[in-house]
Protein backbone atom coordinates (compact mmCIF):
# COMPACT_ATOMS: atom_id res chain seq x y z
CA UNK A 1 0.00 0.00 0.00
CA UNK A 2 1.46 3.39 -0.88
CA UNK A 3 0.03 5.92 1.72
CA UNK A 4 1.26 9.64 2.27
CA UNK A 5 0.45 12.94 1.66
CA UNK A 6 -1.64 13.69 -1.39
CA UNK A 7 -0.47 16.42 -4.12
CA UNK A 8 -2.20 19.91 -3.78
CA UNK A 9 -3.56 19.99 -7.16
CA UNK A 10 -6.09 17.49 -6.11
CA UNK A 11 -9.30 18.83 -5.49
CA UNK A 12 -12.01 15.94 -4.04
CA UNK A 13 -11.90 13.32 -1.67
CA UNK A 14 -13.25 10.59 -4.65
CA UNK A 15 -10.51 10.60 -6.25
CA UNK A 16 -7.84 9.21 -3.51
CA UNK A 17 -6.04 6.50 -4.08
CA UNK A 18 -6.96 3.57 -2.80
CA UNK A 19 -4.26 3.46 0.42
CA UNK A 20 -5.61 7.12 1.10
CA UNK A 21 -8.92 6.24 1.41
CA UNK A 22 -8.66 4.69 4.50
CA UNK A 23 -7.91 7.06 6.15
CA UNK A 24 -10.25 9.31 4.99
CA UNK A 25 -12.66 7.20 6.17
CA UNK A 26 -11.70 7.57 9.37
CA UNK A 27 -11.65 10.89 9.35
CA UNK A 28 -15.39 10.79 8.12
CA UNK A 29 -16.60 8.18 10.66
CA UNK A 30 -16.98 5.24 7.98
CA UNK A 31 -15.49 2.85 10.16
CA UNK A 32 -17.36 3.23 13.45
CA UNK A 33 -18.38 -0.38 13.38
CA UNK A 34 -15.02 -2.24 12.82
CA UNK A 35 -11.87 -1.63 10.89
CA UNK A 36 -11.71 -3.85 7.85
CA UNK A 37 -8.57 -6.20 7.43
CA UNK A 38 -5.71 -5.20 5.41
CA UNK A 39 -5.08 -7.42 2.91
CA UNK A 40 -1.83 -6.16 1.65
CA UNK A 41 0.09 -6.52 4.86
CA UNK A 42 2.90 -3.93 3.59
CA UNK A 43 3.40 -0.45 3.21
CA UNK A 44 5.57 3.08 1.93
CA UNK A 45 5.06 6.56 2.03
CA UNK A 46 4.56 7.72 -1.25
CA UNK A 47 7.49 10.45 -0.49
CA UNK A 48 9.98 7.32 0.18
CA UNK A 49 8.76 5.71 -2.74
CA UNK A 50 9.64 8.69 -4.86
CA UNK A 51 12.93 9.11 -3.23
CA UNK A 52 13.72 5.68 -3.91
CA UNK A 53 12.53 6.08 -7.86
CA UNK A 54 15.23 8.90 -7.89
CA UNK A 55 17.78 7.36 -6.21
CA UNK A 56 17.93 4.34 -8.83
CA UNK A 57 18.15 6.42 -11.60
CA UNK A 58 21.14 8.43 -10.45
CA UNK A 59 23.37 5.86 -8.58
CA UNK A 60 25.83 3.47 -11.18
CA UNK A 61 25.54 1.28 -8.47
CA UNK A 62 21.59 0.43 -8.65
CA UNK A 63 21.40 -0.19 -12.70
CA UNK A 64 20.22 -3.44 -13.19
CA UNK A 65 19.27 -4.50 -10.05
CA UNK A 66 15.79 -4.54 -8.58
CA UNK A 67 14.11 -3.00 -5.19
CA UNK A 68 11.65 -4.01 -2.32
CA UNK A 69 10.78 -0.36 -1.47
CA UNK A 70 8.67 -1.26 1.79
CA UNK A 71 8.82 0.59 5.03
CA UNK A 72 7.73 -2.95 6.74
CA UNK A 73 4.16 -4.69 7.77
CA UNK A 74 1.25 -2.69 8.91
CA UNK A 75 -2.34 -3.34 10.07
CA UNK A 76 -5.07 -1.37 9.35
CA UNK A 77 -5.60 -1.61 13.38
CA UNK A 78 -2.65 0.01 13.64
CA UNK A 79 -3.36 2.72 11.04
CA UNK A 80 -6.34 3.75 13.30
CA UNK A 81 -4.71 3.90 16.16
CA UNK A 82 -1.86 6.29 14.73
CA UNK A 83 -4.79 8.02 13.34
CA UNK A 84 -6.32 8.25 16.79
CA UNK A 85 -3.18 9.24 18.17
CA UNK A 86 -3.14 12.30 15.87
CA UNK A 87 -6.36 13.07 15.61
CA UNK A 88 -7.84 14.17 18.93
CA UNK A 89 -11.59 13.55 19.15
CA UNK A 90 -12.11 10.84 16.91
CA UNK A 91 -12.96 8.85 19.62
CA UNK A 92 -16.16 7.02 18.73
CA UNK A 93 -15.96 7.39 15.42
CA UNK A 94 -12.86 4.83 14.80
CA UNK A 95 -13.82 1.52 15.46
CA UNK A 96 -11.82 -0.02 18.68
CA UNK A 97 -12.20 -3.73 17.04
CA UNK A 98 -10.67 -5.15 14.06
CA UNK A 99 -8.06 -4.92 11.80
CA UNK A 100 -5.70 -6.89 12.98
CA UNK A 101 -3.39 -8.84 10.73
CA UNK A 102 -4.19 -11.87 9.52
CA UNK A 103 -3.92 -15.40 10.99
CA UNK A 104 -1.43 -17.18 9.68
CA UNK A 105 1.74 -16.84 7.99
CA UNK A 106 2.49 -14.13 5.77
CA UNK A 107 5.62 -13.45 3.29
CA UNK A 108 8.29 -12.11 4.88
CA UNK A 109 10.48 -9.13 2.82
CA UNK A 110 13.98 -8.05 2.40
CA UNK A 111 14.55 -4.11 1.59
CA UNK A 112 18.04 -4.39 2.56
CA UNK A 113 19.05 -3.22 -0.43
CA UNK A 114 17.14 -0.15 -0.94
CA UNK A 115 18.76 0.84 2.69
CA UNK A 116 21.98 -0.04 1.53
CA UNK A 117 22.43 1.31 -2.39
CA UNK A 118 19.68 3.64 -2.24
CA UNK A 119 20.10 4.83 0.95
CA UNK A 120 16.42 5.34 1.63
CA UNK A 121 15.55 5.75 5.56
CA UNK A 122 11.51 4.73 5.70
CA UNK A 123 9.40 7.31 7.77
CA UNK A 124 7.22 5.59 10.64
CA UNK A 125 3.67 4.61 10.24
CA UNK A 126 3.06 7.60 12.35
CA UNK A 127 4.53 10.26 10.70
CA UNK A 128 2.89 9.62 7.82
CA UNK A 129 -0.33 9.86 9.12
CA UNK A 130 0.51 13.06 10.25
CA UNK A 131 2.05 14.76 7.67
CA UNK A 132 -1.10 13.14 5.64
CA UNK A 133 -4.14 14.14 7.46
CA UNK A 134 -3.63 17.78 7.09
CA UNK A 135 -3.55 17.34 3.17
CA UNK A 136 -7.09 15.06 3.19
CA UNK A 137 -8.95 17.55 5.68
CA UNK A 138 -7.91 20.84 3.06
CA UNK A 139 -9.69 19.58 0.54
CA UNK A 140 -12.96 18.29 2.67
CA UNK A 141 -11.96 15.26 5.20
Amino acid sequence: MVFGPIHPKLQTLDTLNTSNQRIRDMLLGRMTDEIPPGGVNVWVDVRDLALAHIRAAEREEAQNKRFFVTAGYYSNRELADDVLKVVPGLEGKVAKKGGEFPDGDYFEYDNSRTRQVLGIEFRSLENMVRDTIPTIRAIGA
